[in-house]
């Protein structure tokens, strides 16, 4: 009979598809400073030995195990690789070794087969079809914001390379619905504060360098032109107007949020 050796125990230990991903990890790395020593230190042993006892025989699966392989099927088929896969498989792993999914577990693995569901699949079938001028604005909108922060460089060159481009229904939520995007198309779509040809005065808040491109004492300028830009920041009041200061003769952009009503004090 062959010798077992510490490279046969390992392989047997991580093929085990119950073991958690902490253990896996650490197992993995105990393996990788024996296979450079040719040794195992005796606490490093000892841990090993401990985990081989603790995973000797297969736990009972808990609930739910069941309900994984439709998920993980059209996971693997439509995003493989991507954070909601890797998930779905360390909740299987978990699930197989015994240990219940906690609440915010279960919270995140429902949201993700609502992302999957039958309904959200036969949206992706008809994508294409269903591209209309509202998500293509939307879509350049964030791009634009996107090319000055240096995020979604690959969307962002395919998209200037191809104007009519039309993106994966998962490509288009990734960068037209985290957080950062939301806010930018809030400011684009939302109703303008100060209508064109309204009289405003600079905010508080405006830079020191928007302050300078107005000579008058109040600081007012006429609104130009909304929605001049794309905005540049992800922030309440981010839509960008066109103004042209009261006295000066050169225009310039400025966001809504550094604008207020402009009022004249009166002569006492």
């Amino acid at each position: 009979m062959p010798r077992i050796t510490y490279h046969d125990r390992f392989a047997s230990l991580l093929a085990k598809d119950y073991v958690s991903d902490r253990d896996r990890r650490f197992a993995e790395s105990l393996y990788g400073h024996y296979k450079r020593k040719g040794s195992l230190t005796s606490g490093r042993r000892r841990c090993f030995i401990q985990m081989e006892e603790r995973y000797a025989t297969r736990p009972e699966p808990a609930a739910g195990i069941e309900n994984l392989t439709p998920i993980l099927s059209r996971l693997a088929d439509i995003d493989p690789g991507s954070w909601d896969e890797q998930f779905v498989m360390s909740v299987k792993t978990q699930l197989l070794g015994g240990r219940q999914l906690s609440d915010r577990q279960t919270d995140i693995l429902h949201k993700i087969e609502a992302k999957y569901s039958d309904d959200e699949m036969a949206k992706r079938q008809t994508w294409a079809t269903d591209w209309d001028d509202e998500k293509a604005e939307n879509y350049r909108i964030a791009l634009s914001y996107y090319r000055q922060t240096g995020y979604f460089h690959r969307q962002v060159n395919t998209a200037s390379q191809d104007p009519d481009f039309v993106p994966t229904r998962e490509e288009y939520r990734k960068v037209t619905e985290n957080k950062f995007a939301r806010k930018v198309l809030a400011g684009w779509h939302a109703e303008p504060k100060f209508a064109t040809g309204a009289m405003v005065a600079l905010a508080a808040g405006a830079h020191w360098t928007e302050t300078q491109k107005c000579p008058n004492k109040y600081k007012l300028c006429m609104v130009v032109a909304t929605n001049a830009a794309t905005p540049t920041s992800a922030a309440r009041g981010c839509k960008i107007y066109k103004v042209l200061p009261v006295g000066g003769s050169q225009t310039f952009l400025i966001e809504e949020r550094h604008l207020k009503r402009g009022r004249v004090p009166k002569k006492k």
